[in-house]
């Protein structure tokens, strides 16, 4: 196993430890190096020594708990990050994110979490430096202005991706004009996504890019391209798959729901739900949506509606039973606003009008609050499953197209 193998072992090992304390012996002994080379070959990989990189992620596990557990003492979530003392973890917290736990909770107390605040891209960016040292870090708030100055509309979803995710941002060029990419470490599984004025310069950039070993690159161009020409560019590229996604908005005025839509109770979910969507979830056939109360839906009903994200779900009833339920995902940056797809995770058999006429009181809802909806996942297999129609039909329109290559 190599050096890069054995570093992404010790950030999973340091990730784990929870409130459990370590020190430099035992996670270079884990990853079966002396003290000393570890720490060096470690910060050459993360950008961190490794204690400082334990503090970080401690600290970072303390942030999420102060933003999604708004009535848990302070204290107690010290204690559950290793810190003994309310005073030590005041101080560390201070030093890290500029304010007090206190202070960090009030502040963000009405943001909604996001992946970013998970920092699971921390080491990302000096990972992919090391293996391609031509490429420098450039600033993210400026990648996402140029964007949304280039064409809100063709490049809206990824400037507001790049600020959800904590992407970091990586070029060889002078200017964004030129290409650039951003990378994302989602769980040590590395995405890229390489964004590109036209097909000219793409075989050289995958070409280095691989040497990263990315799960995927998704590669976005400035003008349309077809599907054969990125492939044919692709010649003598080893990759596992390619396939084209659709970027599309939704610019027309509210939808009208039939009348017949009124034999359907479709609202906004409340606690006095509850029940429903309990019994939903457990005759859902998907385990994943079982085993996180599908998908966070029960612990969200049970939480005021003052302490609820903007994003609210709706479920479409047949009688007392529950159907089919929506996830809207409301997301901005740079005063630009779209609603990030609305799935609707439905039971087997429910009819393919319910979940339609679910999605567009959910989409509805969306534009309701200021958001363009925007769409990539109601097409194909996806959309079959999903009500049988798909966004174009409803009169999305294609705004750019992404070529995901997988290795």
């Amino acid at each position: 196993m190599e050096n890069r193998d054995l570093i992404k072992n010790a950030v999973k090992y340091i990730n784990n430890l929870g409130a459990n304390s370590t020190n430099i012996d035992e996670v270079a002994k884990k990853a079966g190096f002396s003290t000393d080379y570890f720490n060096r070959i470690f910060r050459n990989y993360t950008g961190f020594n490794v204690m400082e990189y334990v503090k970080f992620r401690k600290l970072n596990r303390a942030a999420r708990m102060l933003r999604t557990s708004p009535g848990r003492d302070i204290l107690s979530i010290a204690l559950d990050c290793g810190y003994e003392s309310h005073e030590g973890f005041t101080r560390a917290f201070k030093e890290q994110y500029g304010k007090t736990p206190s202070e960090y909770r009030e502040n963000m107390k009405d943001k909604p979490l996001v992946w970013a605040d998970n920092e699971l891209n921390a080491t990302a960016v000096s990972e992919f430096r090391h293996v391609l040292s031509d490429f420098s870090e450039k600033d993210a708030d400026e990648a996402i202005d140029w964007l949304l100055e280039k064409d809100a509309k063709r490049f809206g979803y990824t400037a507001v991706t790049i600020a959800i995710n904590g992407s970091k941002i990586v070029s060889d060029k002078d200017s964004f004009e030129g290409g650039f990419v951003t990378v994302d470490n989602f769980y040590e599984n590395p995405h890229l996504t390489l964004i590109l004025a036209d097909l000219s310069d793409l075989r050289n950039y995958i070409d280095k890019l691989i040497l990263f070993r990315p799960a995927h690159i998704n590669c976005i161009f400035q003008k349309d391209v077809s599907f054969d020409d990125v492939k044919a560019s692709l010649g003598g590229v080893n990759f596992k798959s390619i396939k084209e996604i659709n970027e599309t908005m939704y610019f027309g005025e509210p939808f009208v729901l039939p009348e017949e839509s009124k034999k359907y109770d479709i609202h906004l979910l409340e606690f006095r739900d509850l029940d429903a969507v309990e019994e939903f979830i457990n005759c859902h056939n998907d385990m994943v949506f079982r085993r996180t109360g599908g998908y966070g839906l029960k612990n969200l009903l049970l939480k005021p509606i003052e302490e609820r994200p903007l994003s609210q779900p709706f479920g479409v009833f047949d009688g007392k039973k529950l159907l089919a339920v929506s996830y809207d995902a409301p997301q901005s940056t740079h005063g630009f606003c779209l609603n990030n797809c609305v799935s609707t995770p439905n039971l087997p058999d429910t009819p393919n009008d319910a979940i339609k006429y679910l999605y567009l009181t959910a989409t509805n809802a969306a534009m309701g609050k200021g958001y363009i909806p925007f769409e990539d996942s109601q097409f194909d297999n996806y959309a079959k499953e999903h009500g049988g129609f798909d966004a174009f039909e409803l009169g999305f329109e294609r705004v750019n197209s992404v070529y995901s290559i997988g290795f």
